[in-house]
């Protein structure tokens, strides 16, 4: 005669495989995480290791960059300040058209106000 399992013992047998299950579950996704890459297809160009190599391409286009003498250095900070200048001058002619509105409006309600005090 066979002796019959008591439950106690059918309970440790589900417990020690739910456990290996968990177990190896939780073994799978730590593994994944540290083989998954967290860098960005963007990111992993933008680090990318310099090459210190200069093509034949690149100093051609270093040599056939045009260089500016000091006149014509100057000559382009005039011509911003000219921009700046002109930038600032239509910025007065628009505040005091609002002054000019403001003072005509403030003229005329105030002549109103006069004329209802009579």
């Amino acid at each position: 005669m066979k002796a019959e399992r008591t439950t106690s013992s059918y309970v440790l047998m589900i417990g020690v495989l739910s456990l290996l299950i968990v177990g190896s579950f939780v073994a799978y996704q730590v593994y994944a995480a540290m083989i998954k890459s967290q860098i960005t297809v963007k990111q992993e160009k933008a680090i990318r290791s310099l090459d210190g190599k200069i093509g034949e391409e690149v100093i051609g286009e270093l040599e056939s960059r045009r260089q500016f003498g000091i006149a014509e250095l100057r000559q382009k900070l005039s011509f911003e300040e000219m921009i700046l200048k002109e930038e600032s001058e239509v910025e007065t002619i628009m505040t005091g058209e609002e002054v000019l509105e403001s003072s005509q409006e403030a003229t005329a309600t105030g002549k109103v106000e006069e004329a209802n005090e009579n």
